[in-house]
């Protein structure tokens, strides 16, 4: 069982003994927003081990193996003033691998998590995560080596994430009128990777010689922009019955299927 006790904290807990075994704090010690849990291998040759996905920090949603506390997958969308800087160029928070860093379980813990005063000044306490952040997400994060994660975040954008092949990533919801398509990269960090989104602004874009710009940039939106979110999207859930697609929800009430 994980829940959290405060912002970017993940505990641990046996659920038979009520007793919390492991503590760790995201390394952007921002809260979070989701959480997702799976048991599987991602990799070919790899024994099952549980996951959990993470939406918490600038944008961005990753996955942690907890048998050791390694991340090893990050999905980044960069901030849009970073959309033309070559890879090499880029801040190395931008490119780098978030991580699980192991906090010392306090012996009272227990006890304090159960004084009811405690519980609400930590709720009254909590701080707003940094913006724009994930609100949502859902996928498959098994051993079938055909994951993917689709993403909702706080500008309505509603984002598809392959884990094997940046090329099949796109985005479902967001963009604006005459904005061109957004570009996914991967990037191979340690043991993990990270792939990113570059947004592409529609003011930046005319300031850039169309000769330089990635030719996925200077095709047409898939998903015309009329039919876009235009609030933070807060929840998604897929659907098989009658038909396959994608259900998301905006703050704005408005809901949404995706074929």
């Amino acid at each position: 069982m994980l829940i959290f006790i405060s912002p970017g904290h993940i505990p641990l807990w046996d659920i038979r003994f009520q007793k919390c075994v492991k503590l760790w704090q995201h390394s952007s010690s921002a809260p979070i927003n989701r959480l997702g849990t799976s048991f599987a291998a991602l990799s070919k040759g790899d024994s099952p081990s549980p996951h959990i996905v993470v939406g918490a920090g600038l944008n961005e949603t990753s996955v942690f193996d907890i048998s050791n506390g390694s991340c090893r997958h990050c999905f980044r969308v960069l901030d849009p003033c970073l959309s033309f800087v070559d890879r090499t160029a880029l801040p190395s928070q931008c490119i780098s691998l978030p991580s699980l860093q192991d906090v010392r379980i306090p012996s009272n813990l227990m006890r304090r998590l159960a004084c009811n005063g405690n519980i609400m000044h930590n709720i009254g306490a909590r701080i707003s995560p940094p913006q724009p952040a994930i609100q949502s997400f859902t996928g498959r994060v098994g051993s079938s080596g055909l994951n993917y994660l689709c993403t909702g975040d706080s500008l309505g954008f509603v984002r598809y994430w392959d884990f094997n092949s940046s090329s099949k990533c796109f985005t479902v919801s967001g963009l604006r009128n005459s904005q061109p398509l957004p570009v996914y990269e991967n990037v191979e960090w340690g043991s993990g990777k990270v792939t990113l989104c570059r947004d592409i602004p529609v003011s930046e874009l005319t300031q850039v010689s169309s000769s330089d710009l990635p030719k996925s940039t200077q095709n047409g939106s898939v998903i015309r922009p009329e039919n876009r979110h235009r609030d933070a999207v807060l929840d998604m859930k897929k659907v098989e019955y009658p038909t396959k697609g994608l259900l998301t929800s905006s703050r704005d009430g408005t809901i949404k299927l995706w074929k």
